[in-house]
């Protein structure tokens, strides 16, 4: 996610992807591992603050090399 874009506006996203999650697992077979628990693996760059946020706020770890500048 580019970083000009708001924090507000990135936590709305994450937090409508996941909150639907469900919806993605019958539209796409491919979808039928993702999980919140599994959702940083692999990642190779920092999340956005937006995006942190949320997942700080369902428990998720964030490792120090995902953590927003």
């Amino acid at each position: 996610m580019r970083a000009d874009v708001s924090e507000d506006a990135v936590y709305e996203i994450t937090k409508a992807v996941w909150e639907n999650l469900s919806a993605l697992h019958e539209i796409h077979r491919a979808t039928s591992d993702v999980s919140l628990d599994k959702a940083l693996i692999g990642l190779g760059a920092p999340l956005h603050p937006g995006a942190a946020r949320y997942y700080r706020e369902q428990g998720v770890e964030i490792p120090p090399e995902l953590t927003p500048p």
